[in-house]
């Protein structure tokens, strides 16, 4: 059967009641998720009320006691409030146990604004990845996007295989078919191991194309709370769930954060982080 990784986004945004109207433990949240099946967690810096911050304290204490409870591998965000700096968008990237990094590679319009990721800001994060060694999670949001990974490369900031995010659905951005699915594919670099985010999917039924075209799969209250069957979710558990359980109707089988590591070139990096 063909491998399947599953990243979990487990923590909503600013306006988490419409995903998740309660309050949330992203230890447990995360812990959970791996236990459900999940190899990656995306994360980013949040406080008590899971408002994005630049307070890395708490944030190293939920990576220290994740991995205390569980090798899933950390995906550190470069997601950050508009008011950040481009040094405090990266404050993830010193905490210890991030092993990946978010590399958004462009601007888009976003819910009532604009997602701001200009190019000279790109080339800021690209470099603070190269100098850490965490290894970068590149993030497509439209096709103009694949533009950049030439000239980052010729910048030699990156370099082949990528590990990409192919995302769809938030409001205001592209919305998902098939068509765009394809067009993007197309564009891969050779030996891209891709991900597919739809925002506010329907459960695994909205990543039908992702488990046929060998692509990989994100889920979780960042991007939307529902299960195949069209209720809520009470936890990232059962998002990660609904996917395992449809993997093996197209052939899939998922895999482990170890596997994911020797996939993604980061067994030796992880080693060196300490985690046991």
């Amino acid at each position: 059967m063909e491998e399947l990784i599953i990243c979990n986004a487990p923590v909503p945004g600013e306006k988490q009641e419409e995903k998740f109207p309660g309050t949330l433990n992203t230890v447990n949240e995360v812990v959970g998720a791996f236990k459900a099946g999940a190899a990656i967690s995306h994360l980013h810096v949040r406080d008590e009320n899971l408002l994005q911050t630049v307070d890395t304290r708490l944030f190293r204490r939920d990576v220290e006691q994740i991995h205390k409870l569980c090798p899933i591998i950390i995906e550190g965000s470069t997601g950050g409030a508009p008011e950040h700096t481009l040094d405090q968008r990266c404050v993830s990237f010193n905490v210890p146990g991030i092993e990946m990094g978010s590399l958004n590679l462009g601007s888009i319009n976003m819910y009532d604004g604009v997602y701001n990721n200009k190019w000279d800001d790109i080339i800021f994060y690209a470099g603070k990845l190269k100098e850490k060694k965490i290894k970068p999670f590149l993030i497509v949001f439209d096709l103009s996007h694949f533009s950049a990974i030439e000239k980052l490369e010729k910048l030699d900031l990156i370099s082949p295989p990528y590990i990409m995010l192919l995302v769809f659905d938030v409001p205001n951005t592209l919305q998902y078919s098939d068509k765009y699915l394809k067009l993007m594919l197309s564009e891969l670099p050779k030996g891209t191991i891709w991900f597919l985010v739809r925002h506010h999917a329907k459960g695994a039924v909205d990543f039908e194309k992702a488990f046929e075209l060998g692509g990989h799969i994100r889920v979780g209250y960042e991007d939307g709370p529902f299960v195949s069957n069209g209720k809520r979710a009470p936890s990232n558990i059962q998002l990660v769930e609904d996917i395992v359980a449809a993997a093996p109707k197209y052939g899939r089988k998922v895999v482990t954060p170890e596997r994911t590591r020797e996939l993604f070139g980061l067994k030796k990096n992880y080693r060196k982080s300490g985690i046991k």
